[in-house]
C-alpha cells in the first residue's frame, strides 16, 4: 500500500461507481452506431460496408488488443493501465465526435478500441481490490456481469436521441466528457492495486492473438454481405483459426504467456467463459433484429425504435442489481442455468411478432423477459470465470473473459442475421416477408438457448459428487 492510500482510505461505493462507469461506457461504444447509422452514412457519405466497419472496427481493436491490456496491467500497476486506457478511449471518443469522413471515423473507433482494451482487464482486477474478501468480491462480480449489457443498452438510446434531438456526434462528445472524468478521479478514488511485475511483454503471443481474434471477427462480419460460403468469409476465418492454434502453441513455450494455459486447466473457469459469450449473443441479436422489425416493418423511426427498448434497459439495470442475491441463493451454476431458460423462452415471444402486430404484445413480453435471462447468465458467468482466480490473475481474467463477451456480438450477427436473411419469404408483403425471416431466426435461437440451458443444469452431473458450491457452474 502506496502512503496516499494509507492517508486517504479508498471508498468502496465511489471506486465501484468509476469503474463500474467505464465498463459500462466501454459497451456504450459497442452499440452507439447501430441507432444512429442511417443519419452516420449520411453524413459522412457511408456506403452500407463503411457504416458495418463504423460499429466492428471498435470491437475488432477491443477484443483483439484484451489479452495484451491484461498484460499491460500486470507490468505497469492496475490504476496507471486502467487511467492511460480510458484517456485514450476518451480522447479518441472526441476525434470521433470532430471526424470530416467516413475512414477518420473507422480509424477513431479502432482507437477507441485500443483504449478500451487496456482499460477493461484493469478495472475488472480492480474490483478485487476494492473487494478483497471473497463474498464482497463475489457479490461485486455478480453486479458487474450486468453492466455490460445495461451499457450496450444505453448506446442504442444514447445514439437514437442524440441523432434525432441534435447530432449524432454528440454520443461521442457523451463518451469522451464520461471518460476523462473518471481518467480524472480515478487517482484519488481507486487503489494502485499491487505493484507492478518485472517482465516482457509476449510480442509473439499478443501478435498471434490479436490476429487471430481480429480475423475472425473479419470474417464473421462479412458474413452478412457475402454469406458463409464465400472466400471473403472462409479465408479470415481459416487464417484467424490457424494464428489462434499458433498462439496456444506458442503459450506452451514462451516464458512469460499472455495466456498460461494452466490458466484454462479450470472446468468452471472455462465453462464461465463459455457461458459469458452466450449473454451478448442473445442482446446483440434482439437488438439488431428487433430494431430492423421495427423500422422495417412497423415502420418506426429510429428514436421510436430505440425507446423500444427502454423497457429491455429497465429490466437489466434492475437484474444487475438483484442478481447479487440470486448468484448467493442458487449458485452461479444455476443462476445461469435459469438465465439461459429464460432468454429461450424471451426469444419463443420475439417468435410470435407478425407484420401488424401491436408493441404491446409479443415484442413488449420479449423485451422484458430477455433481459432477466441475459442479466441472471451473465451473473452467473463472470462468477464462474473469476470466483477462484488468483489476484495475480485478475487483469488475465479480466482480459479473458472480456475476449469472450466482445466476440459474443458478431458471432451472434453474423450466426442470427444470416439466418433472417436466408429464410424471408415470399409473402404477401415485403413487411410479411421480412418478418418470416425474423421469426425464424427467433425460433433458432431460442433452440440454442434452450440446449445451453440444458448443458448448465446437467453439467452437475458430469462432474465427481462433492459438496456443492455456490459459484459453481
Amino acid at each position: 500500500m502506496n502512503h496516499d492510500q494509507a492517508v486517504r482510505p479508498v471508498r468502496t461505493g465511489a471506486a465501484f461507481a468509476l469503474l463500474g462507469t467505464v465498463q459500462a461506457i466501454l459497451n456504450t461504444a459497442v452499440t452507439i452506431t447501430s441507432a444512429a447509422g442511417p443519419d452516420i452514412a449520411a453524413d459522412l457519405d457511408l456506403g452500407a460496408s463503411g457504416l458495418v466497419w463504423s460499429g466492428a472496427a471498435y470491437t475488432l481493436a477491443f477484443s483483439g488488443l484484451l489479452l495484451l491490456g491484461g498484460r499491460m496491467a500486470d507490468l505497469r500497476g492496475r490504476r496507471a493501465a486502467f487511467r492511460v486506457g480510458t484517456a485514450v478511449f476518451a480522447a479518441a471518443s472526441l476525434v470521433g465526435a470532430l471526424v470530416p469522413g467516413g475512414a477518420w471515423l473507422i480509424a477513431a473507433r479502432l482507437a477507441q478500441g485500443a483504449g478500451a482494451a487496456v482499460a477493461a482487464p484493469a478495472a475488472m482486477a480492480l474490483v478485487g481490490d476494492v473487494f478483497p474478501g471473497n463474498a464482497a468480491r463475489g457479490r461485486a462480480m455478480a453486479a458487474w456481469g450486468g453492466l455490460s449489457g445495461v451499457g450496450a443498452a444505453l448506446g442504442m438510446q444514447l445514439g437514437g436521441a442524440t441523432a434525432t434531438w441534435a447530432s449524432w456526434r454528440w454520443a461521442f462528445v457523451t463518451l469522451a466528457v464520461a471518460g476523462f472524468a473518471v481518467a480524472a478521479l480515478a487517482g484519488r478514488h481507486l487503489p494502485a492495486g499491487p505493484a507492478p511485475v518485472r517482465g516482457r511483454v509476449d510480442v509473439l503471443g499478443a501478435a498471434l492473438v490479436t490476429g487471430g481474434v481480429a480475423l475472425l471477427s473479419l470474417g464473421l462480419v462479412a458474413v452478412g454481405t457475402h454469406g458463409w460460403l464465400a472466400l471473403a468469409v472462409l479465408l479470415p476465418l481459416g487464417a484467424g483459426l490457424v494464428l489462434l492454434a499458433a498462439f496456444g502453441v506458442a503459450e506452451s513455450r514462451a516464458a512469460a504467456p499472455l495466456m498460461p494455459l494452466r490458466f484454462l486447466a479450470s472446468g468452471r473457469r472455462v465453462a464461465g467463459l463459455a457461458t459469458g459469450m452466450l449473454a451478448p449473443i442473445a442482446g446483440s441479436t434482439a437488438a439488431f433484429l428487433m430494431s430492423l422489425y421495427f423500422q422495417r416493418v412497423l415502420g418506426w423511426s429510429a428514436l421510436r425504435s430505440a425507446m423500444g427498448f427502454v423497457p429491455y434497459t429497465l429490466v437489466l439495470i434492475a437484474v444487475s442489481v438483484a442478481g447479487i442475491r440470486v448468484v448467493a441463493r442458487l449458485g452461479a451454476r444455476r443462476t445461469a442455468a435459469l438465465g439461459l431458460a429464460t432468454m429461450a423462452v424471451a426469444f419463443l415471444l420475439f417468435a410470435r411478432i407478425g407484420a401488424d402486430a401491436a408493441y404491446v404484445g409479443a415484442p413488449l413480453a420479449g423485451m422484458l423477459a430477455l433481459p432477466l435471462g441475459i442479466g441472471l447468465t451473465a451473473a452467473g458467468a463472470v462468477v464462474a470465470a473469476t470466483g477462484d482466480v488468483p489476484p495475480a490473475q485478475a487483469a488475465l481474467a479480466g482480459g479473458a473473459f472480456n475476449t469472450t463477451m466482445l466476440m459474443g456480438p458478431t458471432i451472434g450477427m453474423a450466426l442470427f442475421a444470416s439466418l433472417a436473411d436466408a429464410h424471408t419469404g415470399n409473402g404477401p408483403s415485403p413487411e410479411q416477408a421480412a418478418t418470416d425471416g425474423y421469426t425464424f431466426a427467433f425460433q433458432a435461437a431460442a433452440a440454442l438457448f434452450a440446449l445451453a440451458a440444458l448443458a448448465a443444469a446437467g453439467l452437475r452431473a458430469r462432474r465427481t459428487v462433492g459438496r456443492p458450491r455456490p459459484a459453481r457452474v
